[in-house]
């Protein structure tokens, strides 16, 4: 269970009578007919009853969420609550107000016109410039310093508990200066538009790898997801199994990894300790190459399960390397697959629903609470999913033909000019990552560009299908110095220039050719994330649950222990390779020494690879 700390409220505004219109008094409770349970002349019951203390239903409303109503309002019984969202900004308010006027409280009923969120203020028209030979009028000074709000006041809802929001400022435009010598323009102060959209409440974590997952600045992957890994002098392909924290030098958190990487059926290599993410890239952040043997790059419509692999060890399809091969056509069978995982509710006999709290979505591991990438709208947007959705067809009870939906609120990124009185909306639904890459982007480009960002939500509540989510959302200010490098990140710093880690990246399905030479599709449903790799891991391969699995999930292996593992796994290659046809002292025809090392050496266009190569003589 989430930690919480409870809240005791001491101060009421509820009234068990009040006046109607007629200047009468009326329980404010539903009336006798609504409370009447007798049967109509059909038969059916409409009523409403009470719940009693202890009640299941009573317990659940007063703990998260109900489908009771909860009466009292002083505007009498038709303003009553449906659930504790609607009064939740109510509850804030007698929390938080001193003064208990209900014109600050921004409930649905007390201010029915919804809450005012930021909008770009429209132009104001400059006042008439102070003449030198008339002394300024006091009252004017007066009333320009008094700010100008809407009808209501925002009352800012907070996040889910996080200890890191503690730490979170608010970045606020820099104080304009007078010019020597300039007329001082009363200050035009900051206005507010009417709101259109309310931000979706964000629901506490459900466990806790979700709440580390949620955190900012700890890990980047997450224990299941495919990912590109440093072999030293190339890259490959593999699962991440385990990770941990340790401390650098400098006594600060490090990122730790276990990798498994993948292969053919009939080999699999050593597992690989990854100290650092420098060593590991995002499985969208790079497109696999072509297959390394000619036969597989030319045949159509191969997949790693119909790929003759003993055929391919053989040198049946020309010269290449079966390792590089089979790692790409598992990953290209991975990035098509999606397993839903920790069910939080059935109600498939009434609304024909599953509600799940994650989904591995092809490479990637996705929580509900926190944001991805979406093909949809301008390609940039991103949705911040609040609840993973299994809707099954009408009458049908079969997962197959179930359509899979991500629900939450769609955000783009938004830049206004920095101007006195404009502020950055301070949005405290955004999960925290959100908001502390926001924070650091905008402390780069606030000086040098004058400009302010931010993101603003467009739809809220929006269901959205699979087919058009990219995949996750990564923070610029810890993805980009990974894939653009330490040197030129920082010039991207000086120069104020901090785009979107997405435009970088791959959307799911892109190495499938899904989007451009093939329709959209949800992709193959599996059980579970060891199914999604298949053969192309050692049989018997655990992937770790992290805080929410056994102690030993979170025992991290040492060096030794990789490299008995990685002998067992020898003497296994051996014994299935026993139908391989080969000539005593022949060298197979398909394995070429070298190949493994030269392995998707992606980053050989980067300085440092290019002078390793090129002191090398040409070779690694």
């Amino acid at each position: 269970m989430a930690p919480y700390f409870p809240l005791y409220v001491t101060r009421s505004d509820g009234k068990l009578e009040v006046l109607t219109k007629s200047r009468k008094k009326e329980l404010n409770a539903p009336t006798d007919d609504q409370l009447d349970s007798k049967p109509d002349a059909k038969g059916n019951t409409d009523y409403f009853k009470g719940l009693e203390v202890g009640d299941a239903k009573e317990v659940d409303w007063r703990r998260k969420l109900g489908d009771a109503y909860l009466y009292g309002h002083p505007h009498g019984r038709k303003k009553r609550y449906r659930s504790p969202g609607d009064f939740f900004p109510h509850l804030l308010w007698l929390c938080t107000d001193e003064s208990g006027d209900p014109d600050n409280c921004s409930c649905k009923f007390c201010a029915p016109d919804d809450i005012q969120v930021f909008e770009k203020p429209d132009k104001v028209k400059p006042p008439e410039p102070i003449k030198k030979d008339e002394p300024p009028n006091k009252k004017d000074n007066l009333a320009s310093k008094s700010p100008v709000t809407g009808t209501k006041p925002m009352v800012v809802v907070p996040q889910r508990s996080n200890s890191q929001d503690k730490g979170i400022n608010v970045i606020k435009p820099p104080a304009s200066r007078p010019i020597a010598g300039s007329v001082v323009q009363p200050t035009v102060a900051r206005q507010t538009g009417p709101a259109s959209l309310t931000p979706t409440l964000l629901a506490p974590a459900k466990c806790f790898e979700q709440d580390q997952d949620g955190q900012w600045n700890k890990f980047l992957f997450r224990p299941g997801e495919l990912a590109w890994f440093n072999r030293g002098n190339a890259w490959g392909l593999s699962v991440i199994l385990k990770r941990t924290l340790t401390r650098d030098p400098s006594n600060h958190d490090r990122a730790k990894y276990l990798v498994q990487p993948l292969s053919h059926p009939f080999h699999h290599p050593q597992t690989k300790i990854i100290e650092s993410e420098d060593g590991l890239r995002p499985w969208l952040a790079w497109s696999p190459p072509s297959p390394t043997h000619h036969g597989l790059a030319t045949a159509p419509g191969l997949t790693y399960t119909t790929v003759d692999w003993k055929s391919v060890s053989s040198g049946r399809y020309g010269q290449g390397d079966a390792e590089v091969d089979g790692s790409i056509f598992a990953a290209k069978a991975v990035d098509d697959s999606f397993t839903l995982f920790e069910p939080l509710a059935n109600n498939t006999v009434t609304t024909g629903e599953r509600i799940y709290n994650g989904i591995y979505l092809g490479g990637e591991k996705i929580w509900t609470g926190e944001p991805v990438r979406l093909r949809m709208g301008t390609g940039q947007d991103i949705m911040v999913v609040h609840s993973i959705v299994e809707r099954l067809k009408p009458g049908s009870t079969s997962t197959t033909s179930a359509s899979i939906l991500l629900v939450g609120d769609i955000y783009k990124f938004s830049t206004l000019q920095l101007q006195p009185g404009v502020e950055p909306p301070d949005n405290r639904h955004l999960p925290i990552r959100l908001r502390q890459d926001m924070e650091y982007r905008n402390r780069a480009t606030i000086p040098i560009k004058r400009t302010l960002s931010f993101w603003k939500i467009v739809q809220a509540q929006a269901p959205v299908s699979i087919t058009e989510i990219k995949g996750r959302w990564y923070e610029s200010s810890a993805l980009l110095p990974i894939l653009k490098g330490a040197n030129e990140f920082s010039r991207d710093l000086q120069r104020g220039e901090i785009g979107d880690a997405g435009q970088w990246m791959n959307a799911r399905g892109d190495c499938n050719g899904v989007g451009s030479t093939v329709a959209l599709r949800m992709g193959t449903r599996v059980v579970d994330r060891l199914e999604a790799f298949g053969k192309s891991i050692p049989p018997g391969t655990r992937i770790s649950r992290g805080l929410d699995g056994p102690p030993e999930d979170q025992v991290f292996p040492s060096e030794f222990e990789v490299s008995a593992t990685t002998t067992a796994l020898g003497q296994g290659r051996g014994e299935a390779m026993q139908g391989v046809e080969e000539e005593e002292g022949k060298k197979v025809e398909g394995v070429s020494d070298g190949d493994i090392a030269q392995f998707m050496d992606l980053d050989r266009m980067e300085e440092g690879y290019v002078q390793q190569y090129a002191e090398g003589g040409g070779q690694f």
